[in-house]
């Protein structure tokens, strides 16, 4: 980022850049989770929906985890390199997935917390990037909308 953009952002840059890393992690890890539970998830007709919904939602989360890193370089930064820290510096760690493949509920229960997790913190890094970094304010109020809409998706299926 060059020298008048830093100059906008009217933040702590290495506070924000950590806060980030984190929802970068979280990313990382609700992809791997999502695409795990795709593979393995039986029992139920609606498991084959299940499974294509856990796909499609962890293509979204990477492309989320993109976003981030684009944004952490570009403020200066450099997004998590060490896949074993994924998990100690995420906000909410690993959304483990159910033991028995066959809970659809506890299944969907455990991506419905997992969501309701990320909703929270693109909630806190909207208000306070809000007036302060526009770039970084609109980004997560993107990904905000997109994890909303996943909460919705994954709702309906209980339904």
């Amino acid at each position: 980022m060059g020298t008048k953009g830093k100059e906008l952002v009217g933040l702590n840059v290495t506070e924000l850049i950590a806060d980030l890393n984190r929802a970068y992690a979280d990313e990382w890890l609700a992809a791997y989770a999502y695409n795990y539970m795709s593979q393995v998830v039986t029992g139920r007709p609606a498991a084959k929906q299940l499974a294509s919904l856990l796909r499609d939602t962890s293509k979204d989360e990477l492309e989320h985890q993109q976003e981030l890193a684009e944004r952490i370089a570009s403020l200066g930064g450099k997004p998590l390199a060490d896949i074993s820290q994924l998990v100690s510096g995420s906000n909410a760690g690993y959304p483990t997935p159910p033991q028995d493949a066959t809970d659809f509920n506890a299944m969907v229960q455990s991506v419905i917390k997992a969501e309701h997790d990320a909703i929270d913190v693109y909630h806190r890094l909207a208000q306070k990037t809000h007036g302060k970094d526009l770039i970084t304010y609109e980004l997560v109020v993107h990904i905000l909308s997109e994890e909303v809409e996943h909460e919705d998706e994954f709702e309906s299926l209980l339904s």
